[in-house]
């Protein structure tokens, strides 16, 4: 019968492999907020693009809405500036992210 098996493991023989945490990993959350500051900076200082064009890009890459990036850039601007002073080259950016089209 449906559900016999989930009721036997848990109830009969108590066994329950720990709980499962739901939601979004903020792990992987800053790995994405890195790579897009990242991407931020090679789109506005770089490739010179515009700030509507360089959200546009962003917004098609890491499919977030506009305010979000806004949000996030705020968020990380240390790490912005920080990238200003590195000065990267692509070079930089390529060994980091070799995934992305630099």
């Amino acid at each position: 019968m449906r559900g016999q098996k989930v009721y036997n493991t848990i109830i009969k023989d108590g066994s329950i492999s720990g709980t499962i945490r739901k939601g979004r990993n903020n792990s992987l959350i800053s790995k994405r907020n890195e790579c897009m500051i990242a991407r931020y900076y090679y789109y506005g200082y770089l490739r010179n693009k515009g700030y509507e064009e360089t959200l546009k890009l962003l917004m098609s890459e890491f499919y977030l809405s506009p305010a979000t990036i806004a949000f996030q850039v705020q968020q990380q601007s240390e790490s912005l500036v920080k990238l200003r002073q590195l000065s990267p080259t692509v070079y930089y950016f390529m060994n980091r992210w070799p995934h992305y089209k630099w």
